[in-house]
């Protein structure tokens, strides 16, 4: 079985990231409630917070203004170079599961492209109900939070989230840990995990821990960290060949003109993550950048 993070590894798009910019068309803000989900997860260590809930962060600020999300015209999906050819060869070979944090609605409508059908995806409400008064404090808040910086960001927001913790504390959002939950429930008996952020850690030592591998593809600090191999690539091609050779027992090897893969173990980790993170903000641009 493969298990696979959708956004990186599929497509180009950050689902949070676009939805913040086509509701408040303001990279700051998103950038800074970004920076304050690490801040959580690294620094405070909330108990119950699990990297990639920053879906559950900003959901009550797109609720406060009331724009119905319409994903049609809001986010236009771009997938990875080459991925519908990729996960044909892939699905060929075996069973792949997408575990996704991004929002289940945007998963399921562009994975079916790909061929994807088993999904796992966050659920949020973008309608939550907010009374009034304080649907005009989180509406005025966010050029605020937008113009903040350093220290005063966490510090800032500690006090914003002190009124919004108890709604969206139960919001169904696919996090780190839950990514590994879902990866254990199948039971698999050589499970290849794909992915590239901070939200896979948990699932590449899952996948590890059973017995699996875990890749990255154009992985950040936090994947190449947990990966047992890095694909450096701007194909999707990448990944379906690394799987079918790994698969096969053999030792993952590309051609110079699909990418590179690196076996994190015996390769100079400052090289691989400085070649991986080029090609992840080529490919992807200012979202590559992110956690």
């Amino acid at each position: 079985m493969v298990f696979t993070d959708y956004e990186g590894p599929w497509v180009l798009n950050d689902f949070a990231y676009e939805l913040c910019m086509a509701v408040f068309n303001n990279d700051r803000f998103f950038r800074n409630i970004s920076e304050f989900d690490d801040y959580l997860y690294y620094v405070e260590k909330r108990k119950g917070y699990e990297a990639g809930y920053t879906l559950k962060l900003i959901a009550p600020f797109i609720s406060a203004t009331k724009q119905r999300i319409d994903l049609e015209s809001m986010i236009e999906v771009v997938y990875v170079p080459d991925a519908k050819i990729a996960s044909s060869k892939i699905l060929k070979k075996c069973k792949v599961i997408v575990i996704s944090t991004a929002y289940r609605e945007f998963v399921e409508k562009t994975a079916k492209f790909l061929g994807f059908q088993e999904i796992h995806a966050s659920e949020i409400d973008f309608n939550m109900e907010l009374n009034e008064e304080l649907r005009r404090e989180l509406i005025d808040s966010i050029d605020f939070i937008a113009s903040l910086s350093g220290k005063e960001i966490y510090r800032e927001l500690e006090k914003i989230f002190l009124k919004l913790w108890g709604l969206i504390e139960n919001l169904k959002v696919v996090g780190a840990k839950e990514k590994a939950e879902i990866l254990e429930k199948y039971e698999p008996k050589f499970p290849i995990a794909i992915g590239d952020s901070i939200t896979d850690c948990k699932m590449f030592e899952k996948a590890k821990e059973l017995g699996g591998v875990a890749i990255a593809f154009n992985g950040n600090k936090y994947a190449l960290e947990k990966a047992d191999f890095a694909i450096v690539s701007h194909s999707a091609m990448a990944e379906a060949m690394v799987v079918e050779q790994i698969l096969k027992g053999k030792k993952p090897k590309l051609d110079e003109k699909i990418g590179k893969v690196y076996e994190i173990e015996k390769s100079d980790f400052d090289e691989v993550l400085r070649e991986s993170m080029r090609s992840r903000v080529e490919l992807r641009g200012i979202v590559g950048s992110l956690g």
